[in-house]
């Protein structure tokens, strides 16, 4: 029986040789008959052919394998063909839905917009800012098409809220392409979960960020901005150079690691820029070329190295941290304990998955909570060293609550009332769009300004075609953002869409009001030590980086301090 089996097996591999041989062959057609001028071959006459050249005796068991081998390819063919033709279909629906939309300028038959696109680093500019450029020639809703993907750049206010507020459920994240790159390092956390996963992560996580933490990220903000002006002192009067983007993104991975994990600076200092920052850099290159994921490169190896080394970290310490619970030992107070205490509320039981889940938290939180804040804290100081009356304000308002030396400790209530020190901050963000796009899938037919838009197509949200729909808006004017400010003319229904840094809606950021209030005490602080001075050899100091995300300085913004 088992001798039987063998020459089964033997046969079949034969068979499948045999294939391959004919279907390359230019004389497979011997005997044939003429229909319509092509010649076509009795599928008997082909199957002893075949078994002949497989060196096979015809038999009933060989003619069953062919024939489970010609229908198997021509069924995988004919699936294929089917999505070929689905596809086809959709795109020439989507083609004709969307041509009521003016079409963005630059578009190619064969690759649409594709080439634009990558051309605009070369030119000293983003892809957002080409797609601004898009909307002022051709309108507030202009469509695009990358290869195959139909998509629209959305520049309207009133658009967003439908988008982020009201029909909020059909818009999707775009994981699949602009997200694509750092799925890696966010997995199913918070930013990147959808649908019921995601509703139930923001149950979670949202209490952890509420009225104590903020409380305590005062006084770790405080400390924060305390050691990065001992660093700096070394500086003073020097005329060396400091590049003030770097040790931003040093100090706030160090106050979100704090308030997070607990870690003391040091730990931080030792893991975050070894681990963390080099993941989120080639992440980033991965935007503009996807084939270094597949690649198997010398960056490669090492992204898959250092993700595993800070997914074990974080594991590790998740895991201890939930033992020392279960153990009776008292919390840290940290947004992990708050989590695990929620966790334990719930009577949910300890897993793998958990530990997992988690670990992508810990890692949303860390990109959302230092990113952000660094560049906005590095365009601040950039726009107060170039405008001295605006500085003197934020200056008042340091003095009064840190006191003329800057060694009071401050309050919460303290340093909410620094309310121009956080329209700085605000005008940054709005000025420099330091989040300029973010992107959506829609998951079923809809309507923007009245035009029907079909489920499968790409919406990028241009956050900062918004923010230049404002009055003069290269000026900087932090003014804006004070009461009776120009944010309070908007008329009520469209103004939180005017200012959208951290989004709008159910999907806004948990994470705004921390950031806000710890960047308002470090730049309140450096500022009442300092005054820095641009040390830039661009001719424009203030470039935007052309394609990474939160927009910082193309050079890091060089500085000398006195």
């Amino acid at each position: 029986m088992c001798n039987r089996q063998q020459q089964q097996v033997e046969q079949q591999r034969s068979l499948c040789a045999a294939v391959a041989q004919a279907l390359g062959s230019s004389g497979a057609a011997t005997q044939s008959s003429d229909f319509g001028g092509w010649p076509v071959m009795a599928f008997e006459q082909l199957e002893q052919r075949f078994l002949t050249m497989a060196g096979l005796t015809p038999s009933k068991e060989a003619s069953d394998v062919l024939r489970i081998v010609v229908f198997s390819a021509a069924f995988a063919v004919a699936v294929l063909l089917a999505h070929l033709i689905k596809a086809l279909g959709r795109y020439v629906r989507n083609s004709s839905v969307l041509s009521a939309f003016p079409l963005a300028p630059g578009s190619n038959i064969l690759l649409g917009h594709v080439l634009p696109l990558l051309k605009c680093p070369s030119q000293g500019k983003g892809a957002w800012d080409l797609m601004e450029e898009w909307a002022k020639a051709r309108g507030s809703i202009v469509r695009f098409r990358v290869l195959g993907t139909h998509g629209l750049v959305v520049n309207d206010p009133v658009a967003f809220k439908r988008i982020f507020q009201t029909r909020l459920k059909i818009y999707a994240k775009d994981l699949s392409l602009s997200y694509h790159p750092f799925m890696p390092i966010l997995g199913t956390g918070l930013v990147t979960a959808d649908g019921e996963l995601w509703q139930k992560q923001r149950l979670l996580m949202g209490p952890a960020l509420r009225v104590d933490i903020l409380d305590d990220i005062v006084d770790i903000a405080q400390r924060g901005a305390a050691r990065l002006a001992d660093k700096l002192e070394q500086y003073r009067g020097t005329g060396q150079v400091v590049h003030l983007e770097e040790e931003f993104r040093l100090l706030t991975l160090q106050i979100i690691g704090e308030a997070i994990l607990s870690l003391p600076p040091e730990e931080c200092d030792r893991v975050f820029p070894q681990l963390y920052l080099p993941v989120m850099e080639e992440g980033n290159k991965r935007v503009l070329r996807p084939h270094r994921k597949y690649l198997p490169s010398p960056a490669w190896f090492a992204f898959k190295w250092r993700m595993a080394r800070l997914n074990s970290f974080l594991t590790n310490l998740i895991r201890a941290r939930w033992q020392a619970r279960q153990a009776g030992k008292p919390g840290r107070g940290d947004i992990l304990d708050r989590i695990l205490a929620a966790i334990e509320a719930a009577g949910t039981k300890w897993s793998a998955a958990i530990e997992t889940q988690l670990c992508y938290e810990m890692k949303t939180f860390l990109l959302a909570g230092h990113e952000t804040s660094a560049a906005m804290l590095m365009w601040s100081v950039y726009e107060l060293s170039r405008h001295p009356q605006q500085r003197d304000k934020v200056l008042k308002e340091a003095v009064r609550v840190f006191g003329p030396s800057g060694s009071n400790t401050a309050t919460r209530p303290a340093a909410d009332g620094m309310v121009y020190t956080l329209s700085v901050l605000k005008e940054a963000l709005r000025r420099y769009s330091v989040v300029p796009v973010v992107t959506r899938t829609l998951k079923e037919d809809d309507q923007l300004e009245g035009k029907a838009v079909p489920a499968g197509t790409m919406i990028v949200c241009h956050l900062q075609g918004v923010h230049n729909q404002w009055s003069e808006p290269t000026a900087f004017r932090p003014e804006r953002f004070m009461p009776g400010g120009e944010f309070d003319c908007f008329e009520e229904g469209v103004r939180p869409y005017m200012f959208v840094p951290f989004i709008q809606g159910p999907r806004n950021c948990l994470g705004q009001h921390l950031a806000l209030l710890e960047a308002r005490v470090v730049l309140a602080l450096l500022q009442q030590r300092f005054s820095f001075k641009l040390a830039s050899k661009l001719a424009d100091p203030g470039q935007r980086h052309p394609t990474v995300i939160p927009v910082a300085s193309i050079d890091g913004l060089p500085v000398t301090i006195e």
